[in-house]
């Protein structure tokens, strides 16, 4: 975990999206009176392949597999934008929590200046060792996360545990589709040490294992190669994902690009359902 935590960290994270949101045209009033609309920091926020559209294809999932979620916990939520979006979508409480103690801290700094921090909570934690009592949540999400984790016997053994009958998990992961070797650096690993991507049918087998039922299969490629071409051919950003990860970040998102268009790896959402009553 040490290199995931490595990867990730970031001194001044929470300095240089305020800064970013000035930058801009967003007003300081606005940012000390925790009335930022949460839509401006959409370029950052939408840390996954897909940004904003991708998310909403979560958000559609949970609630088509959750009648009115009361609470929803995100694995990896990172600075806290699908967490945020979950709670003003289904009007819920929704916990994050993420490996990386910067994110957390972001997260928790971000929600109060765009006044969502009270629909929503952050934690350091891990997928594989969730700080929450059995039974808690209505659903459970994972956005691009899974490619770090190695032990995802254990992964779906804690979301069956933390997740309430009959409550739904959607993971949207970069997944292995083909044949090839992946290109570091990419968005979630410097190198191989810390990447586990997996096939949609790895993620299958340690679900069912689990004991979830009801899985689909979705290849969101499509969606994030609409969104790519019309992000690139809009104005500049200046709140956008460069402020999280730095200045690699344009090198980590193009390998992962070229891998996506070669067909070797691809965006999967997968939902499922836990067993028994509500």
């Amino acid at each position: 975990m040490q290199n995931v935590t490595e990867h990730y960290a970031s001194d001044g994270l929470t300095a240089r999206i305020l800064e970013s949101l000035i930058a801009g045209g967003v007003d300081q009033r606005a940012i000390d009176e925790c009335t930022v609309d949460p839509d401006v920091l959409a370029g950052a926020d939408e840390f996954h392949l897909g940004g904003r559209a991708a998310t909403e294809q979560i958000v559609s999932a949970v609630g088509a597999s959750t009648h009115a979620p009361r609470r929803i916990l995100d694995v990896g939520s990172g600075i806290g934008g699908s967490a945020r979006r979950l709670a003003r979508s289904l009007q819920c409480q929704v916990s994050g929590i993420d490996l990386t103690a910067e994110f957390v801290e972001t997260a928790a700094a971000v929600s109060e200046v765009v006044g969502a921090s009270e629909a929503t909570d952050f934690a350091v934690g891990s997928a594989t060792n969730i700080p929450f009592d059995p039974d808690t949540f209505d659903a459970v999400t994972m956005f691009h996360v899974g490619m770090n984790i190695e032990a995802k016997t254990e992964m779906a053994s804690e979301f069956a545990r933390v997740v309430r009958p009959s409550g739904a998990i959607v993971i949207y992961d970069i997944m292995r589709v083909g044949e090839g070797e992946i290109t570091f650096p990419v968005p979630w690993a410097t190198s191989s040490e810390s990447s586990f991507v997996a096939t949609p049918a790895d993620y299958g087998e340690v679900l069912e294992s689990a004991g979830f039922v009801n899985l689909a299969v979705a290849d969101q490629r499509d969606l994030v190669l609409a969104v790519m071409k019309a992000t690139s051919e809009g104005p500049p950003n200046p709140v956008n994902l460069g402020v999280v990860m730095g200045s690699e970040f344009p090198t980590m998102i193009k390998n992962l690009m070229r891998l996506v268009h070669a067909s070797v790896l691809s965006p999967i959402m997968i939902t499922a359902t836990a067993p028994g009553e509500a």
